[in-house]
């Protein structure tokens, strides 16, 4: 009956621990992503950001989550996310302290009721989703890791009724330490492990040595399921996983090899003779030794996993790193992209039209040969973005970011009308200037020149070289429009001085209203890009709000 018991404990252990990771996820997600974003400009910096936040939300698996998505999104350096993790592996070890001061040194057998009770309360009074219940499901998730812990405490002893202790005294530790890992990697969760680890130990069953050895071999375990989770993934997951498990292998190896002076090192230098205590420090000061080892080659590790694992030779989408389970960073590549996408858009515009902006105004230009295929791969690109988008909706989002995504998928189909509206006159302006005379010539050419100042503005404002403001997008709509009606008015001058005969106005007059929209579909892509706090409309209805 006992083992049943301790089965349910287990259980009920393993429960109280996901709820408890994704209530404090819940509550301190936004401030993770802020601090993801904002505090990790150095490794040292990222390593202290990684052990706190780790410590705090108890889940080394959010951390990572976290930290892969922001390095898909291009916001954090690898060799900072190194350090992220670096910090997570040691913040996972202050769930030790905790437990073996809640657990084992504070009598709360029947607390834990009160925690019940009180989270329950809560729930049932919070908005859904609030931060009251929110606070009320970590409440509750506290009182039943209590409840887990006695459980495990006072059924445990049933080990001692099947299995001779001076047995398991014999038992190697590198089978303590196997033990660890194929345990951890199963139930995926190095806190339960240790947790175990703490009630046999304070029943007699394990003594401090074969305990290190689990804890050890536990470190190693809970790199399952990051490996897991990269297999299907990226190479930028593969390469989080990698420094994953080199770290952990590294370390463990060196703390089980190195067991014995650690534990003379806890009881003479550090004086800590309470074996509870003097496990959960071992655990911590071994990741905190390999934290020392590895920071001042962070820079070499860096170059070996990315040799080992490099980056496919031609990058695609910004996105393909990035999952949407964090919409802020998920938010942040979809910019990235969509940024690119402006800038080749404008480019594939001023090569069709022969007004390719001067050198200093234009960045490298990634386009096919052909200008059909070029629009092709931005139709693809356009394609993609607006399912990862569509896909990200599906996702809760708070109410600025839905609103940017809207603003994102306009800004994208608004980008490729207008390199649509150029590609669907290309074939009028060949004919124009290889079968006219030098005036309809030189005409064309000043058509086409209309629109050259805006796509080096496009380009200048997309590397961040000016700022941009609402009256800034509304004075460059009447320029557009003054220029169009400018235009029409030299066509029929044209007409009228029978420079044109009567399929080449219409031509000309179709170039022009291309050219137009063309324009108007830029400038709005652009400011629904810039301009984060507009409201999100498309150019027809921008256009139709204005006849």
């Amino acid at each position: 009956m006992l083992i049943l018991v301790f089965i349910s404990g287990l259980a009920l252990l393993l429960f109280a621990m996901r709820q408890m990771e994704q209530a404090l996820a819940s509550l301190g997600k936004g401030q993770l992503q802020r601090a993801l974003e904002y505090s990790t400009r150095t490794p040292v910096q990222a390593v202290l950001l990684g052990t706190v936040v780790t410590a705090i939300l108890q889940s080394s698996t959010l951390v990572g989550l976290m930290t892969m998505a922001f390095l898909g999104a291009g916001v954090l350096p690898f060799r900072n996310a190194i350090g992220v993790i670096l910090g997570s592996n040691l913040g996972t070890t202050f769930t030790g302290y905790l437990v073996a001061w809640l657990g084992f040194k504070v009598e709360l057998d029947q607390g834990y009721t009160l925690l019940l009770g009180a989270g329950a309360l809560l729930v049932v009074l919070g908005r859904d989703e609030s931060r009251v219940q929110q606070a009320g499901k970590l409440t509750m998730a506290l009182g039943f890791l209590l409840f887990a812990l006695v459980l495990m405490k006072d059924s445990i002893s049933f080990v001692l009724e099947h299995v001779d202790i001076a047995q398991l005294q014999q038992v190697s530790l590198l089978a303590y330490f196997l033990f660890g890992l194929v345990f951890t990697a199963v139930i995926q969760s190095s806190s339960a492990t240790m947790m175990i680890t703490l009630s046999a130990m304070s029943s007699g069953i394990l003594d401090l040595e074969s305990s290190a050895a689990i804890v050890i071999g536990a470190n190693l375990g809970t790199t399952s399921t990051v490996v897991l989770v990269s297999l299907k993934g990226s190479a930028l997951k593969r390469q989080i996983a990698a420094v994953h498990v080199v770290f952990n292998v590294i370390v463990s190896a060196l703390g089980l090899l190195a067991l014995p002076w650690l534990l003379v090192f806890l009881q003479t230098v550090l004086h800590i003779n309470d074996p509870l205590f003097d496990l959960v420090t071992l655990h911590s000061l071994i990741n905190f030794c390999g934290i020392l080892l590895f920071l001042p080659f962070i820079d070499a590790f860096r170059n070996c996993i990315e040799r080992w694992l490099p980056l496919p030779a031609r990058p695609g989408l910004v996105i393909e790193q990035v999952g949407t389970e964090v919409p802020e960073a998920a938010l942040k590549a979809v910019e990235a992209d969509v940024r690119t996408l402006l800038g080749d858009s404008v480019l594939l515009n001023a090569w069709r039209l022969e007004v390719l902006p001067a050198r200093s105004c234009t960045r490298k230009v990634r386009l096919a040969k052909t200008t059909q295929s070029s629009y092709a791969e931005l139709k693809d690109r356009e394609n993609r973005l607006s399912d990862y988008i569509l896909e990200l909706q599906r996702v809760a989002l708070s109410p600025e970011q839905v609103r940017r995504a809207q603003q994102l998928l306009v800004c994208i189909r608004d980008c490729l009308y207008s390199t649509k509206a150029v590609k669907d006159v290309e074939s009028d302006l060949v004919r124009f200037r290889l079968e006219s005379g030098v005036e309809v010539r030189t005409f064309i050419n000043q058509l086409v020149g209309s629109v050259e100042a805006l796509y080096a503005h496009a380009l200048q404002l997309l590397e961040a070289e000016c700022s941009i403001t609402g009256d800034d997008f509304r004075s460059m709509r009447d320029k557009v429009g003054d220029s169009h009606t400018t235009s029409n008015a030299a066509i029929y001058a044209l007409i009228d001085q029978k420079g044109f005969k009567h399929d080449r106005a219409s031509s000309a007059l179709n170039i022009n209203r291309e050219l137009l929209l063309s324009a108007h579909s830029l400038i709005n892509a652009l400011q629904h890009f810039l301009l984060p706090g507009e409201q999100a409309a498309t150019v027809s209805q921008w256009l139709s709000t204005r006849s």
